[in-house]
């Protein structure tokens, strides 16, 4: 008997499991490929919310999402970049969704002068996203790579200063790069080198074209470039490792990845970039065009991420030599050779605290150290055994710069989010060691409060005014307005338009420089103004979409007019100058303008993304002091893009092109010397492949596949520290590359 009622309690106890287990329902999620989609958002709310609690989860490698009601529920599916699905169930069931691709432009989300994360579509600012997708298809290993054929940016190459930039006409002084919001320093002769900025765990780079100033401050006059480091990981464990071949003798590795334990997030990233140099025509075994360097990069952040607040520490570690070696200089019983060794240095280290108050308002706070070590030393090296010595009469020199900067910004919206306010303050604190400055020590700093208002006053239309005013210890900088409007009509057509001021601050070396030796006499100006700047700009863009078919047509139009432009100037000698070597000074002499009109168009289908570009840009530099106008010139410029996915093979193929109209050129030796860079094309191509559910990533390509080297440059060679007369260093001719990523997560 007592057996009996033992298996009657165990028959009992299996019928409720049975039960329970026939009340276990799943959702099975697909791409429009038929393909299980992976890591899609789940979130599950009863019809009755006072007999059970929310749901939210991720669907697995299988696409499929389990879960145990008895009630109904309403079911919302999404996943970024595909549209999003709501449905109401009874469960127990078993449902199939299909989620469909979206045009991937209209989901770029930025933050780039924003009141609070946004997309590109509901910003009142043109802004340019270049993702983590197209970096890869790029092959780019570093920033110069990443905005090569891009339109209305153009780069320049300086042996020694490194990549310069450019953006529709604005040199690179007037263009601001920053890491989350944090600028880069360090410029050398105006020019920021760009391959000295890795891309080791970013997300994605974004770029502003015209004034920021308002929010940014100095040196955003022509625009600002943006580089967002990773800041959320779904896996609890990640582990990359990333391996990087080119054929011209660039081998790089990365090792990175992440942590993610409860409120807590940890990321990491480590690695060496190797470059052999290059030369077109190559005569001596030593010497190159391109200088042999050699980079290590660390970096380290920590999140952690509370309801209402978000805090991040974020430390970055870059080291770099670069070598540049002249021919050997053979004797009886030796060889030897002349060599120049460019250290640097850049660590960085930010803080940003983001708090979210229940009134719909944030605080967002940012305060960063950014340092930059430079020592250049000339050696003579003795090749039969390797010792090298100092050479005193040769340059050696050094010098850092130390930047402080403290960020605060308020921002909110009045209840019925018509009416926005965003106020800040943005202080500033840089000093300078170097040796070919006034008393070696200079410091400057630079406190501004600013303030905008977004105004919605009909559906579809906002309009952003702003002013910065800024008190700066050692120059008397103008107060900066703007004003943006930007009217949507429905999802299909947006119109931008905007005014601002911008400009530019004179760096310490402009204001206190003192280089004089045998072959220089160049001298700083403390009486320098600060670059004034006017910016106008519109664009339209007009997308049409019919099924899988999204079709994007963007007109805009720019114009730049810009005052006191600083720049070296012949000066009458003095009796320390050496004889027949001319004397210059930092001066505000110059009137700048430029504008243009540009034309995007771009077409995707499914798998196929076809994009293509032109523009006009008009140069004109006006002499102030003799009354002159020196350079006028048009530059056209063009680009295309090509990308498709081979379904059953599943590699994705690219192709990019871009061609750079001719381009002026200023320089100064014993007179005010102009001329023009010439013309050129270049084409990339790759392939992507991943393997063992994307824990491998391949990708294969080519660079510069019409071969472009040195351009020439017509009646201004010379220019920085060019290699030879009327030439310009552009690329390193056709080369292969390889990339290969491991990935695992859990």
């Amino acid at each position: 008997m007592k057996n009996e009622i033992k298996f009657l309690w165990l028959l009992a106890v299996l019928l409720c499991a049975m039960g329970v287990q026939s009340q276990v329902s799943s959702i099975t999620v697909t791409k429009d490929d038929k393909k299980p989609l992976s890591d899609a958002v789940v979130r599950i709310t009863s019809l009755n919310p006072t007999k059970s609690k929310d749901e939210i989860g991720l669907t697995n490698s299988e696409g499929k999402y389990l879960f145990e009601r008895k009630d109904g529920i309403v079911v919302y599916i999404s996943y970024l970049g595909y549209n999003t699905i709501t449905d109401t169930i009874s469960p127990p069931a078993d449902k199939d969704y299909t989620l469909l691709r979206t045009s991937t432009t209209l989901n770029d989300i930025v933050v780039t002068g924003q009141y609070s994360q946004g997309s590109v579509a509901n910003s009142v600012y043109e802004i340019k996203v270049i993702d983590n997708e197209t970096l890869r298809n790029k092959g780019a290993t570093n920033l110069k790579e990443a905005l090569a054929n891009e339109l209305g940016i153009d780069q320049s190459q300086d042996p020694v200063y490194g990549g310069g930039i450019g953006i529709n006409g604005i040199s690179g002084e007037g263009v601001k790069v920053m890491v989350d919001g944090v600028p880069i320093v360090g410029r050398l002769e105006g020019k920021l080198d760009l391959t000295q900025v890795n891309l080791n765990n970013i997300e994605r780079v974004e770029i502003v074209e015209g004034p920021m100033s308002v929010l940014y401050g100095t040196d955003a006059l022509g625009g600002v470039i943006n580089i967002i480091t990773k800041s959320y990981q779904k896996e609890k464990f990640n582990v990359r490792g990333k391996f990087y071949y080119e054929s011209v003798g660039q081998y790089n590795a990365e090792l990175s990845g992440g942590f993610n334990f409860g409120k807590n997030q940890i990321q990491y990233s480590v690695g060496r970039n190797f470059f052999d140099g290059f030369t077109q025509n190559k005569t001596y075994t030593r010497a190159s065009d391109w200088r042999p360097k050699e980079q290590y990069t660390a970096d380290l952040k920590y999140i952690f991420t509370a309801n209402k607040f978000k805090i991040s520490l974020a430390g970055s570690f870059f080291r770099e030599m670069m070598v540049s070696r002249s021919e050997p200089k053979y004797f009886a019983d030796r060889v030897t050779g002349r060599d120049e060794h460019f250290l640097t240095y850049r660590p960085r280290v930010t803080a940003a605290f983001l708090y979210r108050f229940k009134d719909n308002s944030q605080l967002d706070v940012t305060a960063s150290y950014s340092g930059f070590y430079r020592y250049w030393n000339t050696v003579k090296k003795d090749l039969s055994n390797g010792e090298e010595m100092l050479i005193p009469s040769e340059t050696q020199d050094t010098s850092s710069f130390h930047h402080f900067m403290l960020r605060a910004i308020q921002s909110m919206y009045t209840k019925n989010n018509k009416v926005g306010f965003q106020f800040g303050i943005d202080v500033n604190h840089e000093t300078t060691f170097q040796e070919r400055i006034l008393g070696q020590t200079q410091q400057i700093t630079d406190m501004a409060a600013f303030a905008s208002v977004k105004w919605t006053p009909i559906k579809g239309l906002d309009i952003q005014p702003a002013m910065r005013i800024t008190y700066n210890t050692k120059y008397k900088a103008p107060p900066i307005p703007s004003i943006n409007f930007k009217y949507s009509i429905k999802n299909y057509l947006t119109f931008r338009a905007s005014y601002g001021r911008g400009f530019r601050a004179p760096s310490l070396k402009e204001l206190f420089l003192s280089f004089k030796d045998s072959n220089h006499d160049i001298n700083g100006n403390k009486d320098l103004k600060a670059e004034d700047g006017h910016n106008v700009n519109a664009s339209i863009n007009y997308k049409l979409k019919r099924g899988k078919h999204v079709v994007s047509i963007e007109p805009s139009g720019f114009y730049n007019l810009i005052f006191n432009k600083i720049d070296l100037k012949i000066i009458p000698p003095n009796p320390e100058t050496p004889p027949n070597i001319s004397a210059f000074a930092y001066a505000n002499f110059k009137k700048v303008q430029t504008y243009g009109a540009e034309l995007n168009v771009s077409y995707e289908y499914d798998r196929l993304v076809l994009k293509a570009g032109a523009m006009a840009t008009r140069f004109e530099t006006y002499d102030e002091s003799i009354k002159e106008t020196y350079i006028k010139l048009w530059s056209p410029d063009a680009n295309a893009q090509i990308r498709y996915t081979i379904p059953k093979a599943e590699i994705g193929l690219n192709v990019y092109y871009k061609y750079t109209g001719q381009k002026a050129l200023f320089s100064l030796n014993s007179s005010v010397s102009t001329g023009i860079r010439s013309a050129f094309h270049n084409m990339d191509v790759s392939a992507t492949r991943n393997f063992w559910k994307n824990r491998i990533q391949l990708t294969v390509g080519g660079k510069n596949l019409l071969g472009v080297t040195n351009i020439v440059s017509n009646g201004a060679g010379g220019v920085g520290h060019n290699f030879a007369q009327n030439a310009s260093l552009v690329g390193w001719g056709r080369t292969v590359y390889t990339t290969l990523v491991f990935q695992f997560s859990k």
